[in-house]
């Protein structure tokens, strides 16, 4: 080998070794999904939101789309003490999509979205912080708040007692400020956390928590709109100020597990039932629920009782007020209250996807056909604790859901699934369409997916 062949080796090496320093330091971490989904649906349209049948007619015509979504996460860990979260979502529908073209001919366009972006780190082996946009789902099963947020979190261990203490400022009206009559952190929508979880053993813990919302942003309404409730801010001076109170628990006793919480809010706004005359809130919510190893699966059980406003004063709103983004997974419903599970990319319509104002006795089975055949089935029957939302209506039975769902494991990486339902619409809606003369058409959906995670 020539000494010029000798020394341009050891300078690629010299260069590769120098580059590789920084990098070596760090384990880079990388994990991804991407889901496909086809629907078929009277009511599905490929948007978000609050789906009502009062609104619609007979013999709707059936939406049919295709979308996709992808998940980039990528954690520079420097120690087990440090690490940068990083989380990237790429959403479209064929032929459009969230933004205007993103899914059409040629696909050149930016849909690019920043879901997670966080510093995490240790103090010591107790204490635990994360700063930044980050996932929080709270303690009463994710009926207050389900959502990303922008926020500092910490948690504390001490023994069987963990206490989670956190900050999050989700809306600052920076539009508002330009005008020179307010400012930065001055309008803004402010949710203050503490939760308080002891395990008693492995098997049994409880949790008590405090969630207090400050709201101050302009035309805000606390996370209800104001077409459900008749809510309304005449100006951003009008806060909402919520507390809300949550003692939930979870205990194993042999092949059943049981599980639930109470919640109750107070809280008033000014000037919220009319100028000088402040509104009070009086909000409550309960869950019971029981799954147990049956079989060549797991038999479930629950039911949920979120308060809707039956008050006949205007100082008074006994409807559960949320953050505007929650969930109950627990029912596996695919029509009636909004499922993460169920919700597979930009699609996600319920009749409640806010989910307040509703009264849910649901049962399900999950079965494991093969280890690689799996299919679930779910019946859920709502009410609605105030029926004020539709004019005409003959009692407060919302409906029944059936829904059913069956997949096939290609492999550890790769799903594929077929999912189902249907709902008969009760009492609520009699004589409820657009022309308030007859019963709206009951809603369904079928999809098609396939699920890849690394």
């Amino acid at each position: 080998m020539s000494l010029k062949k000798t020394v341009t080796i050891l300078a690629a090496a010299g260069a590769l070794a120098a580059i590789s320093v920084p990098a070596m330091a760090l384990e880079n971490e990388f994990h991804g999904s991407y889901a496909f989904s086809t629907t078929f649906s009277n009511f599905q349209a490929g948007t978000a939101g609050n789906f009502s049948p009062a609104n619609r007619a007979e013999k709707l015509k059936m939406n049919n789309y295709f979308e996709q979504r992808a998940r980039l996460q990528y954690i520079a860990k420097a120690s087990d003490d440090l690490k940068l979260v990083t989380h990237f979502e790429f959403d479209n529908r064929f032929g459009a999509g969230r933004s205007a073209t993103a899914g059409d001919l040629d696909t050149d366009f930016t849909n690019f979205e920043l879901k997670h972006m966080y510093l995490d780190f240790n103090l010591g082996k107790n204490f635990n912080s994360k700063v930044g946009l980050q996932a929080y789902n709270d303690t009463i099963k994710g009926l207050f708040i389900s959502a990303d947020l922008p926020a500092i979190m910490t948690t504390t261990k001490m023994g069987a007692y963990t206490l989670g203490v956190g900050f999050s400022r989700f809306d600052d009206d920076a539009a508002a400020s330009l005008d020179g009559s307010t400012r930065l952190g001055d309008k803004n929508k402010d949710l203050f956390i503490m939760d308080n979880t002891f395990a008693f053993s492995k098997d049994t813990k409880v949790a008590l928590s405090y969630y207090f919302l400050a709201d101050y942003a302009a035309g805000n309404t606390g996370g209800v709109a104001s077409a459900q409730n008749g809510l309304d801010l005449a100006n951003a001076d009008n806060a909402i100020l919520l507390h809300t109170f949550g003692l939930s628990g979870e205990s194993k006793v042999g092949p059943l597990t049981l599980s639930g919480f109470v919640a109750a809010q107070a809280g008033h706004q000014k000037n919220g039932a009319a100028v000088g005359s402040s509104k009070q809130f009086h909000g409550y919510a309960a869950n019971v629920a029981a799954k147990a190893a049956v079989g060549p699966g797991t038999a479930r059980a629950a039911f949920l009782f979120t308060s809707g406003n039956n008050s006949n004063s205007a100082s008074h709103y006994k409807g559960w007020v949320t953050s505007s983004v929650n969930t109950y997974n627990e029912g596996n419903m695919q029509i009636m209250v909004r499922d993460q599970n169920n919700s597979p990319s930009t699609t996600d319509t319920y009749l409640r996807r806010n989910v307040t104002n509703i009264a849910l006795l649901s049962m399900g089975y999950d079965a494991n056909l093969t280890d690689k055949i799996f299919a679930n089935g779910n019946v859920g029957f709502g009410w609605t604790p105030a029926s004020g939302e539709v004019a005409k209506n003959s009692s407060d039975f919302m409906g029944t859901e059936l829904n059913l769902a069956a997949g096939y494991k290609v492999s550890p990486n790769l799903t594929l699934k077929t999912t189902a339902a249907y709902m008969i619409l009760g009492g609520l809606y009699d004589k409820a369409d657009v022309t308030g003369t007859k019963d709206p058409e009951n809603p369904y959906s079928m999809r098609l997916h396939a699920q890849f995670k690394f």
